[in-house]
């Protein structure tokens, strides 16, 4: 322990070490006046030649040997604080190097290079110890200006993602569903005045109805044109139609009889007449009515829970009509069937009592179909 009398009393800086950043900033040693300054002594102290600091001998950073007019700088070293008084011994303590951390530094990008105060002195750089050495050894400090103000260290960030570019919303404009049924083709069939034509329409709808692959396709002919083009075959005026002549009358009976006819009598017994034609479409009329009478009370049922009443199916009281009024027993037998296909226990009163009442037909062959369909009412 050196006894070092009467010396001034420095404040010294606290140094920042760092393997990569050297905070040089104002590098100040006891004075105010010169930023890299050392402390001056007392000139009657001068034979003391041991050093107040001890630095490791190791080098941390090699530099390169530079001529005069660019001097290295280093930062700021640890001193010891030094309490003199006039008969008090001051206590010099080894100073405290401190092992630099090795941190990530973003590369500069254009180094600012350094333009020296004259009046300070170029030192070497600290010493600090072997261990820290290899560890910094491939990290080279930054030429910095001492008279630039200290910059915040630059903070890596992740780079911007690049704005995702928005989805391109392609507007379709809408197109109207295309039927399944050729709702028109069926309307100009069963309005066609060639009866054939007419009788393959209501062939080809009661099949559609009752086929359960076809059913939902079925339901767009629950359409109001269709029904009216039904309901006129059924009231189609057949009485100004030509009927069946007496030579054909004659040979259907013989056919009938079982009797012996010739071809000719035979194809003029099997050809139906434009009255016949019209009849039949009436019968074909009224069953694809109810058909279709059915359908509409099923979907009606499905989708509210009510049941329609007879009174307000399509074509229902058109072909009650036809039972009591028509004078072709034929026309009145198809009524019934008719009639009997829709039933449905919210019916049964009302069809109850329109097959009784039929059941009181002078023609024997009403009578049976009403008998068979009121049978078939009870089971329900």
């Amino acid at each position: 322990m050196l006894q070092v009398p009467n010396l001034p009393s420095y404040q010294l800086q606290q140094p920042n070490y760092n393997a990569v950043k050297i905070d040089i900033h104002n590098p100040t040693v006891g004075t105010a006046t010169c930023p890299m300054q050392q402390p001056q002594y007392n000139p009657q102290y001068a034979p003391i030649t041991t050093p107040y600091y001890a630095y490791p001998q190791t080098q941390l950073y090699d530099y390169p040997q530079v001529s005069n007019a660019q001097p290295y700088y280093q930062p700021t070293i640890q001193p010891v604080n030094v309490n003199a008084s006039a008969n008090a011994s001051a206590s010099v303590q080894q100073p405290v190097i401190q092992q630099p951390v090795v941190q990530p530094q973003p590369a500069v990008q254009q180094p600012v290079v350094c333009t020296p105060c004259p009046p300070c002195p170029a030192v070497p750089a600290p010493q600090v110890a072997e261990a820290a050495a290899s560890a910094a050894a491939t990290v080279q400090p930054a030429q910095v200006n001492i008279n630039q103000a200290p910059q915040p260290a630059p903070v890596a960030t992740a780079p911007a993602a690049a704005p995702a570019e928005a989805p391109k919303v392609e507007v379709v404009p809408p197109v109207e569903a295309a039927p399944q049924v050729d709702l028109n083709g069926f309307i100009a069939k069963l309005s066609n005045p060639d009866f054939e034509v007419q009788a393959n329409a209501m062939e080809e709808i009661a099949n559609m109805v009752n086929d359960e692959s076809q059913k939902a396709q079925a339901t767009e002919l629950l359409d109001s044109k269709i029904v009216d083009a039904l309901t006129n075959i059924i009231n189609t005026d057949s009485s100004k139609l030509a009927g069946p002549t007496q030579e054909q009358i004659a040979a259907r009976q013989k056919l009938m009889a079982g009797q012996q006819i010739s071809d000719q009598e035979k194809a003029l017994a099997t050809t139906i007449t434009p009255m016949e034609q019209a009849e039949r479409n009436k019968s074909y009329a009224m069953f694809t009515s109810a058909i279709l009478e059915k359908l509409y009370a099923d979907e009606v049922k499905k989708l509210t829970g009510t049941t329609v009443p007879l009174t307000e199916l399509p074509a229902a009281m058109t072909i009650v009509d036809q039972l009591k009024d028509n004078p072709n027993p034929m026309v009145r037998t198809s009524a019934i069937e008719a009639l009997s296909y829709i039933q449905n226990p919210e019916y049964k009163k009302d069809l109850t009592t329109l097959f009784t009442i039929a059941q009181k037909d002078q023609d024997k062959a009403v009578q049976e179909a009403a008998t068979a369909a009121l049978d078939k009412l009870n089971q329900i």
